[in-house]
């Protein structure tokens, strides 16, 4: 009960304040008590609020959430670190953020489908509720619309969500600035769409959207729009433009890893493929750095200017880990392979361990050739 007044003074405050002003007064108020009573606004923690849950589909739930006073916004297609309070430890996952129509002032959704196992994704599903509130980090990642013209979004399952968050806001453009869009979601059956009802919206609009079902095969697909199993022959079949358009693939790792391989099958410029992951890289068995011999290669981080020659010392270590040793100012966030926050792009040479198509994940994979050319 009192977490939900105090929640809707929070969210009045907020709505009627500035955040700056919020800012100030809170800073200026801080006091023990304060933070141990209304521990949402008297914080220096970027902080969100529930506001609603509501059920996307079987297994999938979409929480709004308002942040408080330190939020500063996002960007289509970034994710949020959130801090979940399981079993006495703090558990950390990655979400997408969606935005939502109109000022909002600060509010914004994820969408979680549970999942078997998933320690995070259940606790979520069965304890999160409106009025708790979560600590959160800061947006980040460069998944995100980089202005082409054509560009094509291609995803499975959870995997929309980003790409849900770009279309939609491309979509809020004016008609003359926006992009040629096609967007192709696959799923295992239909009851499994996320976001069905605005898939079915913008086809209406007239934006092209192809939804496959995994599950189906080609002689039981009959309606418009509807598609079996993604291939290369559904690709070219649904996007006969293919070559011409940046494609932003997410989704699964197996599924991406196929759409890959079709992808370079069709002769699509893999440096044109733009990728995001959910989960967290699986560790080899074996460091694959410990096969190359690192004395005397060169890595080139082209989008710094910024060249350096390995040693002996650097034997076995991450291109993050050698960037950062040798002085190289590189972005990071999760180290696990998953954030996408240290991704770049191979311009020349190979690299081994987490890459994907030719992005590759700084903080788990390694140099694989004399002369290695990275760009953002």
């Amino acid at each position: 009960m009192l977490d939900r007044a105090l929640a809707r003074v929070n969210g009045w405050a907020l709505d009627t304040v500035a955040p700056e002003w919020v800012d100030y007064v809170v800073s200026n108020t801080m006091t023990d008590f304060n933070r141990w009573f209304n521990g949402f606004l008297w914080t220096y923690d970027l902080k969100a609020l529930v506001e609603q849950v509501m059920d996307e589909a079987p297994g999938v739930k979409t929480f709004v959430l308002r942040a408080n006073q330190h939020w500063r916004g996002f960007q289509p297609g970034q994710h949020v670190e959130v801090f979940l309070p399981i079993g006495g430890d703090t558990v950390r996952r990655y979400y997408s953020l969606s935005g939502l129509p109109g000022d909002q002032k600060g509010r914004f959704s994820i969408t979680v489908k549970q999942t078997e196992g998933g320690q995070a994704s259940q606790w979520m599903h069965q304890h999160l509720r409106a009025g708790m509130s979560l600590k959160i980090g800061h947006p980040q990642g460069r998944f995100c619309h980089q202005g082409q013209a054509k560009v094509l979004f291609l995803c499975a399952g959870s995997g929309i969500t980003p790409c849900h968050s770009m279309v939609s806001a491309l979509l809020a453009q004016p008609e003359s600035e926006r992009p040629d869009i096609q967007v192709m979601a696959q799923f295992r059956q239909a009851s499994d769409v996320i976001f069905w009802e605005t898939l079915q919206q913008w086809a209406q609009d007239g934006l092209k959207v192809t939804t496959a079902l995994s599950g189906l095969s080609a002689d039981e697909v009959c309606l418009p729009g509807l598609a079996p199993r993604l291939d290369a022959a559904q690709l070219q079949k649904h996007c006969p433009d293919l070559l011409d358009r940046d494609i932003y693939l997410c989704g699964p790792t197996g599924f991406m890893t196929q759409m890959i391989e079709h992808l370079r099958g069709l002769n699509v410029d893999l440096a044109r493929v733009h990728t995001e992951r959910f989960v967290v890289a699986e560790p080899p068995s074996a460091s694959p750095g410990a096969a190359f011999e690192t004395a005397g290669a060169e890595v080139f981080f082209q989008h710094l200017n910024t060249r350096i020659t390995l040693t002996e010392a650097d034997q076995g270590k991450t291109l993050l880990q050698l960037g950062l040793d040798h002085g190289v100012l590189l972005e990071s966030g999760c180290c696990q392979g998953m954030c996408g926050t240290c991704k770049l792009t191979v311009h020349e040479g190979q690299v081994s361990g987490n890459s994907l198509g030719n992005a590759v994940y700084l903080c788990t994979a390694y140099p694989a050739s004399r002369q290695l050319v990275l760009d953002a």
